[in-house]
């Protein structure tokens, strides 16, 4: 097998994910690259201006949700390389909340893994958001489906 690696990091600080793009692809060089950057957005899920969102992991679980997934991946796939980043804590309004690169043989592969590893990020590992405004705080009851 070709190059199979992932690595996982759940960040308590903020991160740039250009500069960690650009650490991680010194050892994962490939053919095609998909890189997703979320940011936390500026309006709350009422409409109202967010000061900040606070996001809350189940240590140890989130971790191994996340890597049976990456691993999973590399068994189907020969030349597969994945970095995720996922922020925890209080974030402010555009900073970075999650960052997923893949690295494959094809523009096709690595598409299709960065998205799924986004939605299984988003859908079912345990991360729980709560968005504060000058009204107080709510949590988020749900993600965003993904829309085509």
């Amino acid at each position: 097998m070709d190059k199979i690696k992932y690595k996982f990091k759940i960040a308590t600080d903020s991160f740039d994910p250009y500069r960690e793009i650009e650490k991680w692809e010194i050892n994962n060089q490939m053919a095609a690259m998909s890189i997703f950057i979320g940011r936390v957005r500026e309006i709350d899920q009422f409409g109202s201006q967010l000061k900040k969102l606070e996001i809350h992991h189940y240590s140890g679980l989130t971790e191994k949700l996340i890597e049976k997934h990456l691993s999973e991946i590399t068994k189907k796939i020969e030349s597969f390389s994945a970095l995720v980043i996922h922020r925890v804590g209080f974030i402010d309004p555009l900073e970075p909340i999650v960052l997923i690169a893949v690295s494959a043989d094809k523009r096709g592969i690595a598409n299709q893994y960065c998205s799924e590893i986004l939605e299984v990020t988003k859908f079912k590992v345990p991360f729980w958001k709560r968005e504060w405004t000058d009204k107080g705080s709510s949590w988020v009851k749900n993600n965003t489906v993904l829309s085509t």
